[in-house]
């Protein structure tokens, strides 16, 4: 116990004051004192490793606003702190010594929407200039929060990543499964349906005379 007492000091004290007082006031009168604390404790050991604090405070807000039981909030913290863990350490496998905040959060995202840590890594390898490993992993999330199982998720996406277009052909594929689930209404399409008339399109365009088709990269 003394130890862990020790390190948590450790971690708040090399935490910079102006990074705890926004903590303080960002959770001031919107949650309960027992989360606030919570929050205030999680955050400071995530800033020291390197981890973004705005998902644990807006998780705790969120939850507060939706009057969801404290313990419940807590258990959410707790579990969000660890996936952030995870998610860190995933995109480190994919050669990224020190993974900016916004591709963790992104991340533990996708761990939470069902992506594991290996398709994880899988997408921030694939995820080089002019495709954001932030971006990668938040339609990834997004695929696999309409429905899209996680295998087809990354195979479509890595599928478009390989062709070697804009990197706004990534961020539209989210509104093309959408589009693709309204035309076909009357049909019963679900999204992983849809998602599949996309990889099949992909590799249509792939396998077209004169297509430059760079090799993705895998783990």
């Amino acid at each position: 116990m003394k130890t862990l007492c020790v390190a948590l000091l450790l971690a708040i004290a090399g935490t910079p004051l102006g990074a705890q007082q926004d903590v303080s006031a960002r959770l001031a009168g919107r949650v309960p004192p027992e989360i606030a604390a919570l929050v205030h404790q999680l955050a400071m050991g995530a800033a020291a490793r390197g981890l973004p604090i705005d998902p644990l405070i807006q998780k705790a807000v969120e939850g507060s606003a939706k009057g969801v039981p404290a313990d419940r909030v807590a258990s959410a913290l707790r579990a969000l702190t660890a996936q952030l863990d995870v998610a860190n350490a995933a995109i480190q496998q994919a050669g990224s010594n020190r993974p900016d905040t916004e591709a963790i959060a992104a991340g533990a995202f996708a761990l939470n929407a069902g992506i594991s840590a290996k398709q994880v890594t899988a997408l921030a390898l694939v995820s080089r200039p002019p495709y954001s490993t932030a971006v990668t992993l938040r339609v990834a999330s997004t695929l696999a929060a309409m429905g899209v199982p996680a295998e087809q998720t990354v195979d479509l996406v890595t599928q478009i990543i390989a062709l070697g277009g804009p990197a706004t052909d990534v961020l539209g594929l989210p509104g093309q499964v959408m589009a693709g689930v309204s035309q076909g209404q009357g049909r019963g399409v679900t999204p992983a349906q849809a998602a599949a008339g996309l990889a099949r399109a992909a590799a249509a365009r792939a396998n077209a005379p004169g297509q430059n088709k760079p090799k993705p990269q895998h783990p």
